[in-house]
């Protein structure tokens, strides 16, 4: 095809995060489809850790000044003008709106936005986010030419539903995928249950996420409260993710009487995060708001046969299917939680059956292969290319 196509995102592998895992997914799909992609983005390059070779080329952003995910990078409002199609992976504060004033002012580049999820905030800048959610993200998002929802339950029921329902034309919807001929179902690894002292036969929870601040919203004490309960002893919990959180966490297990029931086994790399999803007899996705919008480790969770106990939030109940892929709970509801979770562990017959529908769900719905000619489909329905 020859056109130039532009991905700007706040974080790129090997960052883990949902934003920068579709940034990337898109990335491969649209050189796959023959576009020349360059990707524009705060953290990460995209190297992956056995030096396979880019499809891309991935661009360090330099903002002007930064806030955890956010910066001020007016830079990047020349994209519009050198590239055929921008596509921004939103939020991205100080980042879209540079975006949105190239395209008010003429630009003639396509602008698309991938929409991930809403900002609730916590501290300090909760009212500023509240603002911005009011005054400026109406207005970039009616600049864009089209809107890619990663899923359409999400955008309705939050802060673009008004939006969606105004010109419902402009949204599509493209949920992130997953690589099922990575993530499928496979035997626990003996060698890394030796490695986490996990005794043969015992009960495993997994979760998998970053432990940073920019995630504050996963729900690891839940979790960890959860394990204190008396319907979960003796199960263990290995706890996948790094960051500035952790020490916390660590700190919070102690205190509860569960530190030597959890493993925090930090970062793992692409190829060892499948046999530790393949740990778990059940994998918790506590989020606790709407800050998450779909889950991509419970997708992965599924894809293994894993069957997964989630938040029962828009975006997430896609794939968290009640009584069909796992079970869903109030978001922050510590009884419910172990409700589900000791529920699941008590019935191999239960888990097997929601295993099976998760990795059967994953395979027909979200695999990784189908994405470039879902992307192919989107680039003509809004003639973005």
């Amino acid at each position: 095809m020859g056109k130039r196509i532009a991905i700007v995102t706040p974080a790129f592998p090997p960052y883990r995060g949902g934003m920068g895992t579709v940034a990337a997914q898109d990335a491969a799909a649209l050189a796959a489809l023959g576009f020349e992609v360059h990707v524009f983005a705060l953290t990460g390059d995209g190297a992956a850790p056995e030096g396979a070779p880019l499809p891309y080329v991935v661009h360090r952003l330099k903002p002007w000044m930064r806030i955890g995910h956010g910066a001020f990078v007016p830079s990047v409002g020349g994209l519009l003008r050198d590239y055929d199609l921008t596509i921004l992976q939103y939020p991205f504060f100080g980042g879209a709106e540079p975006l949105w004033l190239s395209k008010k002012s003429g630009a003639k580049g396509k602008f698309a936005i991938v929409y991930h999820m809403d900002v609730e905030g916590s501290g300090a800048l909760k009212p500023f986010i509240a603002a911005h959610a009011r005054l400026m993200m109406p207005r970039i998002i009616r600049s864009a030419d089209a809107v890619i929802a990663t899923t359409k339950d999400y955008c309705l029921h939050g802060a673009v539903g008004p939006l969606m329902k105004e010109r419902p034309a402009r949204f599509c919807e493209l949920p992130p995928s997953v690589d099922v001929s990575r993530f499928r179902p496979a035997p626990k690894s003996e060698a890394l249950l030796r490695q986490y002292g996990i005794a043969p036969g015992t009960k495993v929870i997994t979760f998998v996420g970053g432990l940073d601040t920019p995630h504050y919203f996963k729900g690891v004490p839940s979790l960890l409260s959860a394990l204190a309960d008396p319907a979960l002893a003796g199960v263990h919990a290995v706890i996948v993710g790094d960051g500035n959180l952790r020490a916390s966490f660590e700190e919070r297990a102690r205190s509860l009487g569960v530190r030597d029931r959890v493993t925090f086994a930090g970062n793992v790399s692409d190829s060892e995060l499948p046999d530790h999803h393949r740990l778990g007899d059940v994998f918790a996705f506590p989020s606790a708001d709407r800050s998450e919008a779909f889950g991509i480790a419970a997708l992965e969770a599924a894809a293994c046969g894993i069957p997964v106990v989630a938040s029962d939030l828009p975006g997430v109940r896609t794939v968290v299917r009640e009584g069909i892929t796992g079970r869903l709970t109030t978001a922050g509801s510590v009884p419910m939680l172990v409700a589900a979770l000791s529920g699941i562990l008590a019935s191999e017959e239960l888990r097997k059956t929601l295993g099976a529908a998760g990795c059967a769900m994953a395979a027909a719905e979200y695999s990784l292969a189908r994405r470039p000619e879902r992307w192919r489909k989107i680039l003509t329905d809004h003639a973005l290319a």
